[in-house]
């Protein structure tokens, strides 16, 4: 079984727990507090990830399911979704908060259903290579802006770890579904890391260090 997509229902795991909603809170100020939106967001990314990775773990360890059309079908969207909806939201949503912008969850509702309109009518072209790679050119910037906005150093080593992926990307087939290399798992796990060091939590992107 390969591990690959471990990587990224870890990492994803990682990113749904730190973005956890305040859903069974009574507080009704605390539900609507600055930040909610941008976890919500990042929950939905977190979750399309996870199920992408599951799937994908499922049809490894049941390879009788991942020779089912239906399933190798239902779990391909998936794997698509990840790469092409889920991982420009995250990145979408870490440009808008370094520029200091604290959208609500409607907003952000809106944002998926524009990027899942983009994904739609790219899919079948070669136009989606050229959008995914135009997301991997924002997340650089998102981790430049507080370099140069707050001369936030920590945010060095996140941009060279962003960096480094966006070269691997050449290397990997992630329109080729199904095949035998899984590497893309990985790699779209690793994608998650420098946003989980750049939660509130640790680095913020809205304030300085």
């Amino acid at each position: 079984m390969s591990i690959h997509p471990f990587v990224l229902l870890i990492t994803a795991a990682v990113l749904l727990w730190q973005n956890r909603l305040l859903a069974s809170s009574d507080n009704e100020q605390e539900l609507n507090e600055r930040g909610q939106g941008d976890c919500a967001a990042l929950l939905a990314s977190s979750l399309i990830f996870m199920i992408a990775a599951a799937l994908a773990v499922v049809g490894n360890a049941l390879p009788e399911l991942a020779s089912d059309k239906d399933f190798d079908q239902f779990s391909g969207l998936f794997e698509q979704l990840a790469l092409f909806a889920a991982l420009p939201l995250m990145v979408i949503n870490g440009f808008t908060r370094v520029l200091g912008f604290d959208w609500d969850r409607t907003i952000w509702g809106r944002i998926l259903l524009a990027i899942c309109a983009v994904f739609a009518l790219t899919r079948t072209s070669e136009l989606l290579d050229y959008w995914l790679m135009l997301i991997l050119v924002l997340g650089a910037i998102t981790f430049v802006l507080p370099i140069a906005r707050y001369r936030s150093f920590a945010f060095i080593a996140p941009l060279a770890f962003w960096l480094m992926l966006v070269v691997g990307y050449s290397g990997l087939e992630l329109r080729s579904t199904g095949t035998s290399d899984q590497q893309h798992w990985s790699w779209l796990g690793l994608t998650l890391i420098p946003y989980l060091i750049c939660s509130n939590r640790w680095l913020s992107f809205s304030r300085p260090s």
